[in-house]
């Protein structure tokens, strides 16, 4: 098993953002050797809207994936530790919150609670309050019928996230959109042939605001493997033509798992350019405005 901060002490770190070094307009692995490790972070870090809680994914060989969380107690960080409602024998991964921070969702292998079996992976959501997590259930199945991986909510409870299914012995991705309305998400709808070109689609990021998408993808034309790239939501409602993110975060290797800050100030993103296994990175968000508006 690999070391990580969950196994060693740990500095007093009262930071907003647990790093006490903020990055500027290049970017900077996040939390060295705290939340980034020899490890294999698997997501984006997600804080809670109050930004007292921080989860986020870690996948070890030969183990299922499992979810680490960091808390702000009298003003201090405690160091992570596996969330309370983890499936130890099934993977849990993808983390995010809520608008409003009462419940987190994430993917899940574990069984349904009926007891049987779920397709692949599907969205499950967890409550939070006060006293601790809930109990978590998954999603309607005609939100997440179990071929669901990375999500993201909007502020209104727009929910976008990707699927991946073997058709003809060769795994096909693609990216959904389900719409808020009426009180409950309604059933999700494939993006646009721009988004989803046939090649790898994953990891879609939904602005709060809902005003831009940004995904990975190995399609043609990037500077290699994963690619980040970003589309803005134009006027009539339609997505705009797909963009790279630029070499601010693109590089020759791979690039994945887009999130911002609740204050939407830092972008964070996962990339191996610095080692054999991804670190999580993390960089100042105006840059995207600028993406966005050209």
């Amino acid at each position: 098993m690999l070391v990580c901060a969950q196994e060693k002490s740990l500095p007093l770190l009262k930071g907003k953002y647990i790093d006490e070094q903020l990055p500027g307009n290049e970017a900077k692995i996040f939390a060295s050797g705290i939340v980034s490790t020899e490890g294999y972070e698997h997501s984006a870090p997600i804080f809670s809207p109050d930004g007292k809680i921080l989860i986020w994914g870690v996948v070890e060989r030969d183990k299922p994936s499992y979810l680490l969380e960091m808390d702000k107690v009298n003003g201090a960080w405690t160091k992570p530790s596996v969330v309370s409602f983890s499936a130890k024998t099934s993977d849990d991964m993808y983390p995010y919150f809520s608008a409003d921070g009462k419940k987190l969702h994430f993917c899940s292998r574990r069984p349904l609670p009926s007891g049987k079996p779920v397709n692949d992976i599907m969205i499950w959501a967890v409550p939070h309050d006060s006293s601790g997590w809930g109990q978590p259930s998954p999603l309607d199945s005609t939100i997440s019928p179990g071929y669901e991986y990375a999500h993201s909510i909007s502020q209104k409870g727009d929910l976008v996230f990707s699927t991946r299914q073997v058709i003809d012995g060769r795994p096909k991705w693609s990216i959904w959109y389900s719409k808020f309305a009426n009180g409950k998400n309604q059933r999700p709808e494939k993006l646009p042939e721009a988004i989803n070109d046939g090649s790898y689609v994953d990891g879609p990021y939904l602005a709060s605001d809902g005003s831009y998408l940004i995904f990975e993808s190995d399609r043609p034309g990037g500077l290699g493997s994963n690619d980040l790239y970003i589309c803005a939501r134009q006027k009539d409602g339609s997505w705009g033509t797909p963009k790279s993110m630029t070499a601010k975060v693109n590089s020759p290797f791979s690039e994945r798992f887009a999130g911002l800050s609740p204050d939407g100030k830092y972008f964070f993103f996962s990339s191996n350019h610095g080692g054999a296994l991804p670190d999580i990175y993390w960089i100042e968000a105006g840059f995207i405005k600028a993406l966005v508006k050209n």
